[in-house]
């Protein structure tokens, strides 16, 4: 199968069968709280592949280089996944090498920064050698009668607050705030930040 796939770059006229991909890996994982529906754009370069298999987009990663979200010479990665009827087939691996060759060949960057909540993709990251650089609590908070009233008057009406913090500061969030744990997509989880160098 691995002769079968081709990476290449993400062309304007893949944005419905991206999005289509992207609801898909979505429902297998935790990386994502939102459903989208059109494609992000990002304020720097960007690095946008796609894994095809016979024509059809099965894989896809994107990288922002130098972003607000990274340290400068490092690419930030917003989007990588693999279709489940692809996966366990090493379309990830080959993705991330043409990204990390774009990365030294167009930037003369090695270095790729990657954060999930996700415990299948955190464990995938581990495995084929990823270094981890950090951990963060990702949660929603409900607001307070006070934060409810305070928007009000400018005629916004907050229904959760999504945000993070420190991994050893939960308990304090939570002893001054709630934080919503009955929404599966919203409760607390552990981010965990990695750095892949090629």
């Amino acid at each position: 199968m691995k002769d079968d796939i081709k990476i290449r770059n993400y062309k304007n006229s893949d944005e419905l069968e991206w999005l289509d991909l992207h609801a898909s890996v979505m429902v297998d994982s935790y990386a994502w709280w939102i459903v989208i529906h059109k494609k992000p754009n990002y304020k720097k370069e960007t690095i946008d592949l796609v894994a095809c298999h016979n024509e059809r987009i099965i894989g896809f990663t994107t990288g922002e280089v130098n972003s607000e979200m990274s340290k400068s010479n490092e690419v930030f990665i917003w989007e990588f996944g693999v279709h489940r009827n692809y996966r366990g087939k090493n379309i990830g691996r080959i993705m991330i090498k043409n990204l990390h060759k774009i990365m030294n060949e167009n930037y003369g960057l090695n270095k790729s920064i990657w954060y999930s909540q996700d415990p299948a993709s955190i464990e995938y990251y581990k495995h084929i050698g990823m270094k981890e650089i950090g951990r963060h609590w990702q949660l929603s908070l409900v607001p307070t009668k006070e934060q409810k009233d305070a928007f009000k008057k400018d005629n916004f009406y907050c229904r959760n607050i999504r945000g993070a913090c420190d991994i050893d500061k939960l308990d304090e969030v939570r002893k001054i705030f709630t934080t919503d744990d009955d929404d599966d997509t919203l409760k607390p989880m552990i981010c965990v930040g990695f750095e892949y160098v090629k």
